[in-house]
């Protein structure tokens, strides 16, 4: 199978805390880097599974290997690009010189 280009740049972002007008504590986003991504997006099979469970999208995400992008997590990070959020569900280490696979869901708005 021929890879695609990673011709789409995406932002990985962080969960952080951040302190409210009042003193108390609110959960934000911060963008933790910048990368350029191959996207696949789901089979046909994923998509019909998707679109009976809310109209979800999914989308697997293929970057390079680097400290940042080894570090992401499921819990702690999600991805922006193609005009939403996407919840970061698997990632999976490819090898050094191969990059990071990234699986994500989009929910409809």
């Amino acid at each position: 199978m021929k890879t695609a280009p990673r011709n789409r740049l995406i932002i990985i972002e962080f969960r952080t805390v951040a302190e409210d007008g009042y003193g108390g504590e609110i959960e934000v986003w911060a963008e933790y880097c910048r990368a350029y991504a191959a996207v696949y997006y789901g089979s046909g099979k994923e998509q019909r599974e998707a679109a009976q469970v809310a109209g979800s999208q999914v989308a697997s995400l293929e970057i390079l290997s680097d400290s940042k992008s080894r570090a992401i997590s499921v819990i702690d990070h999600r991805v922006s690009f193609d005009g939403g959020t996407w919840n970061i569900t698997a990632k999976q280490d490819l090898g050094l010189n191969d990059g990071v696979r990234v699986t994500a869901i989009r929910e409809a708005a």
